[in-house]
């Protein structure tokens, strides 16, 4: 059969077009994102000779010697590794569709082969032969332009400042390698799908004149979209209950299950929920219109497959932001709500980037200053019953941290802190099961271990550190920056009183910020670092996507010919035939865009269920922008390729033909 397949991907080129792209196109973005991954783990890590360290012993006995200094990958390393996760699920969703498609189309064929005697299991191997003869020279060209383009993303990549250090590529021998074999495996777990129904096809289909059968969908097609749909519910259901940091990947992840669900069933339910939603085109005299909607209600597998890549990309990228534009505004609009001091004192530009001990002192005598809280930043490690690990501290003073914060309580009391004792964060306490009164072993680097007891668990968001330090405690950093709770704010407001306190403290040495302008501005930088995240995280995957909308909009009109003639021939105008397609694209799109609607508003509800739980204010926030942009593009992309699929059908010669005989 392998020479029938060859055979049959040189006939139907058009058709197997729009797999190779996408398959090219999706090799490419997993090799660039596995080649990036790999360049940050090619970072060379610290010897130690030099460097700060401390040795901890954990509660089993066990030494631990822990060295500073190794630059923080992690956030960098889990955004290319979204990257990658975006990057294979929207390959898998084109790539099983146009072939589904593919398969469809050619149902005719699938039954002159069972006609002439070939048996089930002979048209499987065909269809995945046909597979394998687009997915390796496909591989093979997405490795291609790996390779060359790696160089150039790693660049770009450096040029975000998402990476505390320069990224340099390694060998990309291993990268390519996998996104070859990832490439191979999801084109041949497609071919397998579809040649299950193209090994059922009957021999009476060679009769049919319909280019697509409108029967229900294969068993497994039926049961993966049904245990898809069980996982993603039981993911989102999981969620509320899994704090802030375990609520992310199951709300994340479950949506992206949902989304799989909602593909896989598609071919059940989308005919009729297209003809729900442009149930007003039938109270119309449109006949391009009504055309469209039936060409979309008969054509199930079609109709999956041109909503498929527009519901993946739409889904993927609205849940990924979301689920970070609604941390950042929560984050901001806790810490905006918890603070209580009315100004902000940072250095001034070119005095340095923190607070010397003699501004902070000066401040806190400063006439109608009545708290000044200047955690100091510090790098420690934790002992505890099982490991050791680094985290991160602060030195405060406790008591003016909790005037100028609204921190509660959640165990113990709030006291100045002295030698032996520190307070931890609920958070903190949660994750490694410390209470008050208990005792916790830490050392600084560079100094000795040391036990403290446990005086207080406090409830503050970002304000309360993991570990708050006594001022005894040498070693920290100075503060970045103070916050200021005023006695009595003056009659000109706090921008009065922060010109007064600034002339107080030197202008060269400080400036001083009401609270409220203070988190514009640090909002306003946080939205540039969440674009920018956005764009390495899913600008190449939309890209991609849009271009799977084409390719797969062009396999749909290939085998339409005889279609658009039957129409001409009942005296369908040239003109309507082309505005059917724009109404075939708009409702298509529509439906992509409602569907994925839901999972991602289902897991953003799970995410902000679990951020209540934690901070006590939560503010939801989706990128209505991007998504409605991401849409628009969709549509016209779609609306453009149908189009010029559409001229080129009436351009054919049977199609001309029949004209002439009209």
């Amino acid at each position: 059969m392998w020479r029938l397949s060859l055979r049959s991907v040189r006939h139907h080129a058009p058709l197997f077009a729009g797999t190779f792209v996408a398959l090219t196109l999706g090799v490419t973005l997993i090799a660039v994102s596995a080649a990036a991954l790999a360049a940050t783990w090619s970072v060379p890590a610290p010897s130690g000779a030099g460097l700060p360290s401390v040795t901890l012993t954990d509660g089993e006995g066990t030494r631990h010697t822990l060295v500073t200094g190794a630059p923080d990958l992690g956030g960098i390393q889990t955004v290319l590794v979204m990257a990658g996760v975006v990057a294979a699920f929207v390959t898998v969703f084109v790539i099983a569709g146009t072939c589904a498609l593919g398969v469809a189309l050619r149902r005719q064929d699938m039954g002159l082969l069972r006609l002439i005697g070939a048996g089930g299991p002979q048209v499987r191997r065909m269809v995945v032969g046909e597979c394998l003869a687009v997915a390796v020279p496909a591989a093979a060209l997405g490795c291609l332009l790996a390779a060359a383009a790696t160089p150039w993303a790693v660049d770009a990549l450096n040029g975000t400042g998402l990476a505390p250090v320069d990224l340099h590529p390694g060998p990309l021998g291993g990268p390519l390698l996998f996104a070859a074999g990832s490439g191979l495996a999801i084109a041949v777990l497609g071919a397998l799908a579809a040649s299950r129904r193209a090994s059922r096809v009957r021999p009476t289909e060679a009769l049919r004149e319909a280019a697509l059968d409108s029967a229900g969908i294969t068993g497994g097609r039926a049961a993966l979209g049904g245990l898809m749909l069980l996982a993603g519910t039981a993911m989102v259901a999981l969620a509320p209950g899994a704090g802030a940091e375990g609520a992310v990947p199951l709300a994340l992840f479950g949506s992206l299950a949902l989304t799989l669900a909602a593909s896989a069933l598609g071919p059940l339910y989308l005919p009729r929920l297209a003809r729900l939603l442009a149930a007003p085109l039938k109270r119309t005299r449109t006949v391009s219109g009504r055309l469209a909607l039936e060409a979309v209600g008969s054509a199930r597998l079609r109709t999956a497959s041109l909503v498929g890549p527009v519901l993946s990309i739409v889904a993927v990228v609205g849940v990924f932001t979301s689920v970070m534009a609604t941390t950042g505004s929560t984050v901001e609009a806790d810490d905006r709500a918890r603070t209580t001091g009315q100004l902000v004192v940072e250095p001034a530009s070119g005095a340095g980037d923190t607070l010397d001990a003699g501004v902070l002192a000066r401040l806190r005598q400063a006439p109608g200053v009545r708290a000044v809280s200047a955690p100091a930043p510090v790098d420690l490690a934790v002992a505890g019953p099982y490991s050791a690990w680094q985290d991160e501290g602060a030195v405060a003073d406790l008591p003016a941290l909790t005037r100028t914060h609204r921190v509660d309580v959640v165990e113990g009391t709030v006291r100045a802190l002295g030698p032996g004792t520190v307070a931890v964060s609920k958070e903190f306490a949660d994750w490694y099961g410390y209470h008050a009164g208990g005792r916790l072993t830490y050392g600084l680097y560079g100094g000795r271990p040391a036990s403290a007891r446990i005086v207080a668990v406090l409830d503050g968001g970002s304000a309360v550190p993991h570990v708050v330090l006594p001022p005894s405690v040498t070693g920290a950093a100075a503060p970045e920056r103070a916050t200021v709770l005023l006695g009595a704010v003056p009659d000109g407001g706090t921008a009065a009183a922060a010109r007064e306190l600034a002339r107080h403290l030197g202008t060269d040495r400080v400036t001083v910020t009401p609270t409220g302008d203070w988190f514009a501005h640090h909002a306003s930088s946080q939205d540039r670092l969440n674009r920018l995240v956005l764009l390495v995280l899913a600008g190449p995957a939309s890209a991609y996507a849009l271009i799977a909308v084409a390719s797969t909009s062009v396999m749909s009109y290939s085998r339409r010919g005889r279609e658009v003639a039957g129409m001409r021939l009942v005296g369908v105008s040239r003109e309507q035939v082309r505005r059917m397609a724009l109404w075939e694209a708009g409702i298509t799109t529509a439906l992509a865009a409602a569907l994925a609607a839901v999972p991602v508003a289902v897991g953003l509800i799970a995410y902000r269920s679990a951020l209540a739980a934690t901070y006590g204010t939560v503010a939801v926030s989706v990128p209505w922008g991007v998504l409605a942009g991401l849409v628009a593009a969709c549509l016209a992309v779609a609306g453009g390729t149908g189009l010029i699929a559409a001229q080129r059908l009436l351009a054919q010669r049977e199609v001309a033909a029949v004209t002439a005989r009209q």
